[in-house]
């Protein structure tokens, strides 16, 4: 029994790697522990549809009460708070696989677990934008610094060494603003940075 179990795993794992089954995975499904497995990774019952297709092809039909069986019990693993807290804070999507009955308690986890996720995405994007802020201000800097240099150039023209002046005056306007929109981004993350500590102090109990 053991080894039949195993051998079945085994063809599932083949058979999440494929597109398709083939004739000899659907003559030997173990459909019972292919509908644990689909249960126990959140994936909903109607994903039996795909395997009744595939089998369609080779004259075999999935056993469906085997399969609703094996799902509701790898379901039962899934469904709880404390996974769908996991699953929310991975920022993954819910299926609707879980049975009305289990998905009350999945969902009070999982919207927890999303708004753990929205706090770690609010600092990523807090960073990435302080980040960005930086850079601008560094390539701005970094044109100052190349159109000075041309100022001093030798052979330049009245009409050039205007032009290079009034481009140097809308650089440094420009990196006058860049500047003074650092306290800003530097406020909203330390914001989101205070919103995420205090989140995964409240959630410390899904731990």
């Amino acid at each position: 029994m053991i080894k039949k179990l195993g051998l079945a795993v085994l063809a599932l794992a083949a058979l999440n790697g494929c597109a398709t089954m083939d004739k000899s995975q659907c003559l030997t499904a173990d459909w019972r522990t292919i509908g644990f497995e689909d249960g126990a990774s959140g994936k909903p019952e109607t994903a039996i549809a795909s395997y009744r297709q595939d089998c369609a092809d080779h004259g075999v039909s999935p056993d469906l009460n085997a399969y609703r069986l094996g799902h509701r019990q790898g379901s039962e693993n899934f469904c709880t708070r404390r996974n769908g807290f996991n699953v929310g804070s991975r920022g993954a999507s819910y299926q609707g696989s879980c049975a009305p009955e289990l998905e009350q308690e999945f969902m009070l986890g999982y919207r927890d677990g999303q708004q753990l996720f929205e706090f770690r995405q609010a600092v990523k994007n807090a960073r990435s934008a302080l980040d960005r802020q930086h850079r601008q201000i560094s390539n701005v800097e970094q044109q100052i610094a190349v159109h000075t240099e041309l100022l001093v150039a030798d052979g330049l023209v009245r009409d050039e060494r205007i032009r290079l002046l009034n481009e140097i005056e809308a650089l440094k306007a420009e990196h006058f603003d860049l500047i003074n929109l650092l306290p800003e981004l530097e406020r909203q993350l330390q914001y989101a940075e205070q919103q995420l500590q205090q989140g995964e102090q409240r959630f410390i109990p899904y731990r």
